[in-house]
């Protein structure tokens, strides 16, 4: 999703749920930033390249995506736009920083990084003067923001309120998944000193510049998004059209058997659900053909405008027969195991210990009963032998008598609200496991995704306003970090 794409829903959240980026502290600043807004809209979008390389070469800019969260074309939007940031004339460098792994205090991650691979960024007790380093953080989900002490002088950085301000406007973008465009703002927000931490309600001035600098915003990256975005749109059209046309005709031949085999299926797992999964399935890869032949003179050569026109029906053909395949290879293993495939069962029985195992682990010791039924349940997987003739039956059972002890490993769980999707994979999805859906049994490995990403939720939306400027070493360089 494109920087453009994603800017919009943000638009109308921003407006909508009155969530402030910055809040302004006085009318005056009302006033300055709506007489900056109108003069940011004045700037041609696309300069003259004389214009842009003095832009440029004023702040020098540099993108680090450890974490690989930042496409190569918002890279050099950031590369682009920071420039223009009317940033004060202390500032001679903007550094954004993304990690992939990183500890709970990101202020520690950016200050070794530095030591380490920049050390000309960073002095023996403060970062570098000039510097302004904007970093994100995705396990944990944190972000920052730092600067050399005559940055910090200039732009207020250092205060408690500033750096709250600052993260803050960061927050909402980086949870929409917006990377590039929330450390843009971040950038923004640095040289702004307006930016501060505020709770109190919003004025119709404050409304104003709010809606106001979006379209500032919006203004500066919509030539560029627009253009991308029908590029990106016909590139990804032509790769999925590439794909379904040379998969398609390979998957159309084995369907018959496929068919059989799916119908052939007689063991418990294979219950109703399941067998109208692949009805669903099947049908929609039958009805590929009849697409094709309204694609009729599409190849690889064709236009992008003619890929943009046929995506939608490219998007369906790429699905079913992507599914189709996954349902084979699913369908392939029940059967295997129905059949008596040794080599099969015991891997889908090892899959199914290590699952329970895992469940035991993190229930640690919180409930006795739950854990010994876990470990009466992971003692049955050890005792069941894969030649056994009743094999399916008592694999059935103990998915079972699992889902059963799920639901008190759940209750176990940390209390967060569920705001994830937790729909049950189905036959033609890759995360789906022999015995999923039966008796409403899915893998614990999913319920333990499910629940991480519902705490992660509920932390980021309770850490508003509480940054943390410590640093574990003593180093005092100006900003500070917070979850996102």
């Amino acid at each position: 999703m494109s920087v453009f794409d994603r800017l919009l829903p943000f638009v109308g959240r921003t407006l909508a749920g009155m969530r402030l980026l910055s809040l302004p502290k006085t009318n005056n600043t009302v006033a300055g930033l709506a007489a900056g807004t109108l003069l940011l809209l004045s700037i041609p979008l696309a300069p003259d390249a004389a214009a842009q390389t003095a832009v440029q070469d004023t702040v020098e800019i540099t993108v680090l995506d450890m974490a690989d969260e930042i496409a190569p074309e918002d890279e050099d939007f950031l590369s682009t736009e920071t420039p223009k940031i009317d940033f004060p004339p202390e500032v001679s460098a903007v550094r954004y920083i993304t990690f992939e792994d990183n500890s709970d205090n990101l202020n520690d991650d950016v200050e070794e990084y530095l030591r380490a691979e920049h050390p000309e960024w960073i002095q023996s007790d403060s970062f570098a003067p000039g510097e302004v380093i904007i970093a994100v953080g995705f396990d944990p989900n944190t972000m920052g923001a730092y600067a050399g002490n005559d940055v910090a002088a200039a732009t207020g950085i250092a205060e408690q309120d500033r750096i709250d301000g600052i993260n803050d406007s960061m927050r909402p973008i980086l949870q929409d998944g917006r990377t590039a465009l929330a450390m843009y703002e971040g950038a923004k927000s640095v040289a702004d000193t307006s930016v501060v931490a505020e709770k109190s309600s919003a004025s119709g001035g404050v409304i104003a510049a709010i809606f106001g600098g979006i379209a500032a915003l919006v203004a500066i990256v919509v030539a560029w998004a627009v253009g991308y975005e029908r590029k990106k749109t016909a590139e990804k059209a032509r790769t999925k059209f590439d794909y379904a046309s040379n998969h398609y005709g390979e998957v159309a031949q084995q369907l018959d058997g496929i068919n059989v085999r799916a119908h052939s299926l007689t063991s418990p797992l294979a219950n109703d659900e399941l067998r109208r999964q692949w009805e669903d399935v099947n049908t929609r890869f039958l009805e590929v053909n009849e697409i094709f032949g309204n694609l009729d003179g599409l190849s690889h050569a064709s236009s992008n405008k003619a890929f943009r026109k046929a995506a939608p029906e490219i998007e369906k053909a790429h699905t079913a027969v992507t599914q189709m395949e996954t349902a084979q290879k699913n369908i392939d293993t029940l059967y295997d195991m129905e059949h008596g495939n040794e080599d099969v069962r015991r891997r889908e029985l090892t899959r199914l210990r290590s699952d329970m195992q895992e469940a035991r682990q993190d229930i640690n010791d919180k409930d006795a009963v739950v854990d010994d039924v876990l470990r009466t349940l992971i003692q049955r997987t050890e005792t069941i032998t894969p030649a056994a003739p009743d094999f399916m039956d008592q694999y059935a059972r103990l998915i079972r008598d699992y889902a059963v002890a799920l639901k008190g490993v759940e209750k176990n769980l940390e209390a967060v609200e569920q705001t994830t999707d937790r729909t049950t994979p189905a036959i033609y999805d890759d995360n789906w496991r022999v015995g999923t859906g039966y008796n409403s049994w899915v893998p614990y490995s999913m319920i333990s995704t499910w629940h991480a990403a519902d705490a992660s939720a509920a932390s980021s939306a309770s850490s508003s306003g509480s940054s943390n400027t410590t640093f574990s070493s003593g180093f005092s360089g100006a900003g500070g970090s917070s979850s996102w």
